[in-house]
């Protein structure tokens, strides 16, 4: 099976849960597959993980690319090769998102175009070129504090034909040089909303964030003051500067 039909099959398959809006079109046009290295490490929720390596079964790993689970792709801040994510003890550092979860975050963020966009948290890059295809690659801004990662985001977002601004930096004190924001997407769990997100966001502009276990609408109102609203549990890596 081609990668356009497996595309195609997640679209339908998230589509059961609500209305995608805009980001429909988006993740037609963002194939996931362009952002999932080799080999990586498969974490379902309710079965054992296990390894994918496109070099040794490419059938398997471009279905795994489509299926809606998380997908790790750096273990233990990259000390460790992802084939050791196995082992006991290791610790899940970078990951894309199951394609639903990604969605989600995305529907609650409301972004559209005309909105100046902040990631905290590039990743893979693949939220950032969804992000780029509904608000205009000028639009965003995605920061990763990982320069590793950095890297191979920047290089995945090339080979699939995108160009946000990508900066390699800590996170926590946002991009100051690109706001105000009206948007902040936030892709690492945090316990508390670092101070720079909010002085960066316009009043009644939204952060949307894995916040104390939850999935998170935040509003920031005039004068920082915030409005949270949650919508269930979300497990997500810890922004670096909060994790234990």
């Amino acid at each position: 099976m081609d990668s356009e039909r497996l595309n195609q099959a997640m679209i339908s398959e998230i589509e059961k849960l609500g209305d995608l809006g805009p980001w429909k079109g988006a993740l037609r046009a963002v194939p996931r597959h362009l952002f999932i290295p080799s080999p990586a490490y498969v974490s379902p929720d309710d079965r054992p993980g296990y390894v994918i390596d496109r070099e040794a079964d490419p059938e398997t790993w471009l279905r795994a690319c489509y299926a809606d689970e998380a997908i790790i792709t750096q273990i233990d801040d990259g000390a460790f090769p992802i084939t050791e994510a196995v082992r006991e003890g290791a610790r899940f550092t970078s990951s894309a998102s199951a394609p639903s979860t990604v969605v989600a975050f995305l529907s609650l963020l409301g972004t559209r175009e005309g909105h100046n966009v902040l990631e905290i948290g590039t990743g893979t890059g693949w939220t950032a070129a969804l992000l780029s295809a509904v608000v205009g690659e000028p639009a965003v801004t995605t920061v990763e504090v990982d320069p590793q990662v950095s890297q191979r985001a920047s290089r995945n977002l090339h080979a699939a034909g995108h160009a946000p601004r990508l900066i390699t930096a800590d996170g926590t004190n946002g991009f100051p040089d690109g706001a105000p924001y009206d948007r902040i997407h936030v892709t690492c769990g945090i316990n508390d909303v670092p101070p720079a997100w909010i002085e960066q966001t316009r009043p009644g502009g939204i952060i949307v964030a894995p916040y104390r276990g939850e999935l998170a609408s935040i509003v920031v109102r005039e004068g920082g003051e915030l409005r949270v609203r949650t919508y269930g549990r979300a497990r997500f890596m810890m922004l670096r500067s909060q994790r234990a």
